[in-house]
């Protein structure tokens, strides 16, 4: 058995500590399931925080709630019943959840938004009274309790620099000059490392494998196309980013419009000093990553997203540009703040502060526990205020000049081993992340199943550190300009944020608009074949007890596929591609690509380049019967110009009229594995 300590970063809305029994005592409250206004109350009190409680009103109550929505400090609602209440458990505040201002007002009454409300009031009263009494005011009509977001463990982090065996052959074939980027194998792997693996593996498994090429995003063929546009802004909903990293700093996003430290809110966005994004999870402007116990791991996820590249400094993000301003920007949602985590309510203001504020891509490593939430009906009753947000950054994300109507909401399925993806990734309108390791295998912390939309690199520690995904940390405890190892979902989810954002950075560049569904069923399509790896197995004992791991439980289990950015590219230029099998003659029958399927065409002449014929090792190009048979002995991508006779078998007019000849350019993808050569 390997002995080995498990990373389980992934979030839970999870108790902080048991309720006891409150001393309050409410009048004319009897507790018990037949109430009949009970049905209002979403979720239950056990895992609550005292002293507040989250209301959404009756559309009939929006008059009675207008003059509060317009002050600083509110103490009552204007809704009698609820008032009642408030007077008796001491109540002293009363807070929009949702802020509403003159510009988002009318996309927050459309959805609702401004109905929510949290209140506050004495910590010893009686949750579950307070919840029942709530609930039989008729202005009523959800009541939540309020929870916090909770981190189920540490991360591990290993410091680049502390390594000591690297690589042996480093990758030389990515463009840019960042010195660290040879060891990010996420973004174009070549095959080169070493598993560390040692123990009882089953054959198949890890120790066989190694590092498999092409376990990547196939991030440097996409550069070739776009690496980054500045007007495409990630929103990172995690611990805090670091602003000052010297990888991150000019990829940051910064809010131009409001005057830092002046304790005045100069763009009229509800928030004062929001330079960099906001800290939900202690309430202020000032993005944090140095608290106690802060693990570095939102300023991580945002390196895979966007660290400068070409910078001749550190690593390589995904959307990072080319070194030239170029990269997309990272706004900081925080919701971590060392032992500080964020409420319901705030985790949800996070989300709607995104849309609201320019992000197109919410990117979310966090989720609820495992089995906690099943379904989307479940989802969308027991948290109906983070639902109602994620519902109104997918609508409302971007704005009149983003190349998506709406946003993406890409979370991380989960680190438990489970065979379902965690909420909110699982929802319907969410992307959900699964993370497989440098050799294609299904990482051994990933959940797995229904909900599981697409797969990317996640890392696995059982290839050594250098099988981890290498990105950008703070100064925690070292020095500035960290760079260090890390693994799980939270690190697949940026890689397939990283691919989104280029996308819509290339849609930015070539002029052309999507709406979120449709730019959404593109990236979860611009993917390849995973299930040809899943055989073999694992087994390994970590602190939670032993696991053996049967790959092929993991086939069709693992989303649609893994991500390839460079096929996203390719679907929003407008341009067919095929994927091909390396090392294996493939015939491809182009008649399809020039109109409806008849063999009314001639082929005539394919063209590809020196670079891409060397680049993909082609050995054999033959023409036959309007098909192209060729072999590509390396993975990689070339362009190939398809030249074809139309009404016609020649464009000499001498004998009969002419045809005449039309060109077409395809790409053609080579990978180890894939599921057919057919047209897109």
């Amino acid at each position: 058995m390997i002995m080995m300590k498990s990373l389980r970063y992934i979030t839970a809305l999870c108790a902080l500590v048991a309720l006891g029994a409150c001393t309050q005592d409410l009048t004319n409250v009897e507790l018990g399931d037949n109430t009949a206004s009970s049905h209002k109350i979403v979720n239950t009190s056990t895992e609550a925080n005292r002293g507040s409680i989250l209301v959404r009103f009756a559309p009939e109550a929006e008059s009675r709630l207008g003059e509060v929505a317009t002050r600083t400090a509110a103490t009552r609602t204007g809704v009698v019943g609820v008032d009642a209440l408030l007077d008796e458990v001491g109540g002293y505040s009363v807070e929009p959840i949702f802020v509403v201002t003159e510009k988002n007002r009318e996309k927050v009454h459309a959805m609702g938004l401004h109905l929510w409300y949290e209140l506050f009031f004495d910590n010893e009263a009686d949750l579950d009274k307070v919840a029942l009494r709530l609930a039989e005011v008729a202005e009523v009509a959800v009541v939540q309790f309020s929870q916090n977001i909770k981190r189920v463990a540490k991360p591990i982090t290993i410091s680049a620099r502390d390594v000591a065996t690297r690589a042996a052959t480093p990758q030389s074939n990515i463009p840019f000059n960042d010195p660290e980027r040879h060891y990010q194998w996420h973004y174009d792997n070549l095959g080169y490392g070493k598993c560390a693996v040692t123990g009882s593996v089953s054959t198949g498994g890890l120790a066989k494998s190694r590092a498999v090429e092409g376990a990547d995003v196939n991030a440097v063929a996409a550069w070739k196309l776009c690496a980054g546009d500045p007007s495409i802004i990630v929103a990172v909903s995690d611990e805090g980013v670091c602003n000052e990293h010297e990888d991150l700093r000019e990829n940051i996003w910064v809010n131009t419009k409001e005057i830092a430290g002046n304790g005045v809110d100069d763009d009229n966005n509800g928030f004062i000093d929001d330079v960099y994004g906001y800290n939900f999870a202690q309430r202020k402007a000032t993005i944090t990553w140095n608290n106690r116990n802060d693990t570095g791991h939102g300023s991580h996820v945002a390196g895979t997203v966007a660290a400068v590249n070409n910078n001749g400094i550190g690593v390589c993000g995904i959307a990072g540009g080319s070194g030239k301003g170029d990269g997309v920007r990272i706004m900081s949602a925080q919701i971590f703040a060392g032992d500080v985590t964020s409420s319901t309510s705030q985790t949800a203001k996070s989300i709607q502060y995104a849309a609201d504020n320019g992000a197109v891509i919410m990117q979310c490593s966090w989720g609820f526990g495992t089995g906690q939430i099943m379904t989307d009906t479940q989802f969308g009753s027991q948290v109906r205020a983070e639902r109602d947000a994620i519902d109104y950054f997918v609508a409302n994300a971007g704005g009149e000049n983003s190349p998506i109507d709406g946003g993406l909401v890409i979370f991380a399925a989960g680190n438990s081993i489970g065979n379902v993806a965690e909420y909110p990734g699982a929802y319907k309108k969410c992307v959900s992340v699964s993370a497989f390791g440098p050799a294609f295998k299904p990482a051994y912390y990933t959940n797995y199943g229904p909900g599981v939309d697409i797969a990317a690199p996640g890392g696995d520690q059982f290839y050594d550190w250098e099988g981890c995904i290498l990105s950008t940390t703070p100064n925690i405890k070292l020095t500035e300009g960290l760079y260090s190892y890390m693994q799980g979902t939270s690190m697949a989810c940026p890689h397939v944020s990283g691919v989104a954002a280029l996308g819509l950075s290339y849609a930015k560049k070539l002029g052309k608009k999507f709406t979120a569904e449709e730019f959404r069923s593109m990236l979860l399509t611009a993917v390849n074949d995973i299930n040809p790896y899943m055989t073999g197995g694992i087994s390994f004992t970590d602190e939670e007890g032993s696991h053996t791991l049967n790959y092929p439980d993991y086939a069709n289990q693992m989303g649609a596929g893994y991500v390839d950015a460079l096929k996203l590219l390719l679907q929003v230029e407008g341009t067919p591609y095929t994927t091909v099998v390396a090392g294996k003659e493939s015939v491809i029958d182009i008649a399809p690509y020039f109109g409806d399927g008849t063999t009314a065409i001639k082929l005539q002449l394919v063209t590809i380049s020196d670079e891409d014929k060397q680049a993909l090792d082609v050995t054999v190009t033959k023409l036959e019967n309007n098909t192209i048979r060729f072999k590509c002995n390396k993975i990689g991508s070339a362009e190939v110009t398809v030249q074809a006779i139309v009404g016609g078998t020649s464009t000499s007019s001498n004998s009969q009229p002419s045809g005449v000849s039309v060109t077409k350019k395809l790409v053609i993808i080579s990978r180890a594995n894939a599921t057919s050569n057919g047209w897109l």
